[in-house]
């Protein structure tokens, strides 16, 4: 193609910059960033001019480096000359970072600006309804891409947008059709054909979604995001050689690009799988040595050092025809129960399961094993698991239901597998079409929270299959999950007594010293507290909980009325300093984000308490506590940033007491009322979305990700 041809000089910057754009019509995004680097070397000032900073930014943007597009098209903006162009684009590239809200602030000022031009403001509306989808925001979405269709302007990037929308509240088939008439108009939409073969892919349409991917490779070579996703359907048909040749192939065009360590780690896993070991070993090293910061990199040790020693003869076994359903909003656990019990030959939905499960959105141990214990014609037994209580399960073709831990949130899951060589367990986590592997390191450290608790259901026919029954008084896994029933209605002396006498009976276990630790923790008690704390630790070094409620003991003792001033400045100085600490072990924990951010603010940093309120926010946009916080804390400094996160908690829930008084104070009460009405509509439609990694790679946020036994 004449665009594929780059020039060694140009005889302006109008037409270097041409030829740039030329190239990104053409999808040739190396030649374009080859073009705008040669005219840079040929005007030394051209990196200072707003049009080739928002070219540069655009290609930085498909070639993955995000991070670098976003500081380009800042600088950009920035400049008084700058076409709107660039503050689009830089709205755009912050939605594909997930940065939902600031890629808000972006569009709304297009989007709202009368004297724009109309086809950037009917794009702004339409990618606001994509950041709005992705904060689970249905009305505002809505709203949104009915004001993008008010423009009466029709665009394959408007269709992609609204199929985004439908995707994120499970309406796979109505996005089918908007992004098939997408490609109608513009048959070279890359986010038309990632979120189509995305729909596709979720609704097990294998065949299907491979075609478009192959037409969509065809049409442009260069976009990454089509090459994972080609690599996942492979992984998902068994053909692990093939997607780890896709995998490998994006790495190929964007080595530099942000999500090149995910490629990376999917391909070291699928050459695994493909059997080939030393391959896969070389990635996984390559994880550890070149890219240290990496999120992989824990799980990339633990796997290179089993494969380094991998034993001769180590079994791999998986279950067949596990269904692979996603989760809708929170439903973690009722998702994983159904899954289970489809599999078990009876059909079931995960939303009637929440029905009987999710106490005020969350669930937690005692409801799901007591609605497990009522299943016609199931069998089912709590049990404290064991790798080796895997090994025999799977063996015998019976998942096991589990949960893992991050911080204090923990997330419902069923073990489908394992894979000795590897180390690994396999998982089919209800955030993801595709079964998840992880570690044996890493799965044991997460599973130690709640002392590896485990729920095991089989037909009635089959209830030989199942470890044998203890008595009641001597079965430990249940005694846990009622000393859990306790602690959920009530932290004081019985839950207490109980967990004591469960420590006594069965010292080698951690959930009663947490229980203990948070009795004392509600009742303020330092001293008992650290003795708790001090106590897991010995028995588990690494043990998160108890270095958390440690942290919190500083805390207590600096609330003393009758500490002194200068004290009381040193207890906070320690506090702050061992939840950094703690922060290290767990940064994406969102409570701990927020426990550290009141803190600040209580010590006059209040800049530094709101800039992690919003990290926070960035990491979960539903936390509703912690955007209530920020909401409080802006009313008097910036009344219209408070009012918007005020409106968003109404939007999320219309009976949120505390979010509508401060709306009405800030708003007034007949704003409140209009909005609130408005909300209530929007909700009566299907606010649930899929809850694997959005189509174009924005990751999904739902509330109450994690939500099993959520202890704090």
């Amino acid at each position: 193609m004449p665009g594929d041809v780059t020039a060694q000089s140009f005889s302006s910057r109008k037409v270097c910059l041409s030829r740039a754009r030329e190239h990104i019509a053409n999808h040739a995004y190396a030649a374009a960033e080859q073009t705008l680097k040669r005219g840079a070397q040929q005007w030394n000032d051209l990196e200072f001019d707003p049009q080739w900073l928002t070219v540069s930014g655009h290609v930085a943007w498909r070639r993955e480096r995000k991070r670098e597009a976003v500081r380009l098209l800042r600088r950009a903006a920035s400049d008084p000359e700058a076409h709107v162009e660039a503050r689009f684009l830089l709205g755009r590239v912050l939605l594909d970072c997930g940065s939902f809200e600031r890629a808000i602030v972006s569009l709304k000022m297009i989007a709202d600006d009368e004297n724009q031009l109309v086809p950037y403001r009917a794009h702004a509306c339409s990618a606001l309804c994509v950041a709005y989808a992705g904060m689970g925001l249905n009305k505002s979405s809505q709203d949104s891409i009915e004001k993008a269709a008010s423009f009466a302007l029709v665009s394959a990037q408007l269709l992609a947008d609204e199929g985004y929308r439908l995707l994120r509240v499970g309406g796979f088939k109505e996005a089918e059709v908007q992004l098939a008439k997408a490609l109608q108009i513009d048959a070279t939409c890359e986010e038309a054909f990632a979120r189509l073969s995305s729909a596709l892919y979720i609704q097990g349409k294998l065949d299907s979604a491979l075609e478009v991917l192959a037409y969509a490779i065809e049409q442009s070579s260069e976009y990454v995001p089509l090459y994972r996703l080609m690599g996942e359907v492979h992984v998902t048909r068994n053909k692990h050689r093939e997607a780890a040749a896709f995998f490998r192939r994006g790495i190929e065009i964007s080595p530099d690009g942000d999500g090149v360590d995910d490629l990376i780690y999917l391909q070291a896993r699928a050459l695994h799988r493909a059997g080939f070991s030393d391959q896969a070993l070389v990635c996984f090293r390559e994880l550890e040595t070149a890219r240290p910061r990496s999120d992989w990199l824990a799980e990339a040790r633990a796997r290179a050092a089993s494969l380094s020693a991998a034993r001769k003869g180590g079994r791999t076994r998986r279950l067949e025809n596990f269904p692979r359903v996603l989760q809708r909003r929170s439903f973690c656990a009722p998702n994983t129960l159904a899954n289970v019990l489809r599999y078990l030959g009876r059909p079931t939905q995960q939303e009637d399961v929440a029905a009987r499960v999710m106490r005020s959105g969350s669930s937690h141990w005692p409801e799901v094993s007591d609605f497990a214990a009522i299943q016609k014609g199931v069998v089912s037994r709590v049990a404290l698991g064991s790798l080796d209580l895997i090994r025999e399960m799977i063996d015998k073709g019976v998942p096991v239901i589990t949960s893992e831990y991050h911080g204090l949130a923990g997330h419902m899951l069923a073990i489908i597998g394992y894979d000795d060589t590897a180390e690994v367990v396999i998982a089919q986590d209800p955030n993801y079409i595709e079964p998840v592997e992880i570690s044996f390191s890493q799965f044991e450290q997460s599973w130690q929270h709640d002392d590896r608790l485990c729920l095991l259901l089989v037909p009635e026919s089959k209830s030989a299959l199942l470890p044998a029954a203890v008595e009641p008084g001597k079965d430990t896994a249940r005694g846990l999950v009622e000393l859990l029933r306790l602690s959920q209605n009530n932290l004081g002396e019985r839950t207490a007594s109980e967990a004591a006498r469960l420590h006594e009976a069965a010292p080698q276990l951690l959930t009663p010293l947490r229980v203990l630790a948070e009795v004392a923790l509600a009742a303020r008690a330092s001293q008992e507290l650290r003795g708790y704390c001090e106590a897991a630790l010995k028995m588990r070094p690494g043990c998160f909980w108890a270095k958390r409620h440690l942290a919190s003991v500083a805390l207590i003792s600096a609330s003393d009325k009758n500490v002194s001033a200068e004290a009381r400045a040193a207890m906070l100085a320690e506090a702050i300093d061992r939840f950094r600490k703690v922060r290290r072990d767990e940064p994406n924990d969102t409570f701990l984000l927020l426990t550290l951010a009141e803190i600040l603010i209580g010590t006059g940093q209040k800049k530094r308490g709101l800039a992690l309120l919003i990290q926070a926010l960035e990491q979960d946009p539903q936390y509703r506590q912690c955007r209530l916080r920020l909401a409080q804390e802006l009313a008097e400094s910036d009344k219209d940033a408070a009012i918007w996160h005020a409106r968003l908690l109404v939007e999320y829930d219309p009976g949120d007491s505390a979010a509508k008084e401060l709306f009405k104070k800030l708003a007034g009460e007949g704003a409140v009322k209009e909005f609130e009405a408005a909300a209530k509509a929007a909700g009566k439609e299907t606010p649930t979305a899929p809850a694997q990694p959005a189509p174009d790679g924005t990751p999904s946020s739902s509330e109450d990700e994690f939500e099993i036994e959520v202890d704090e």
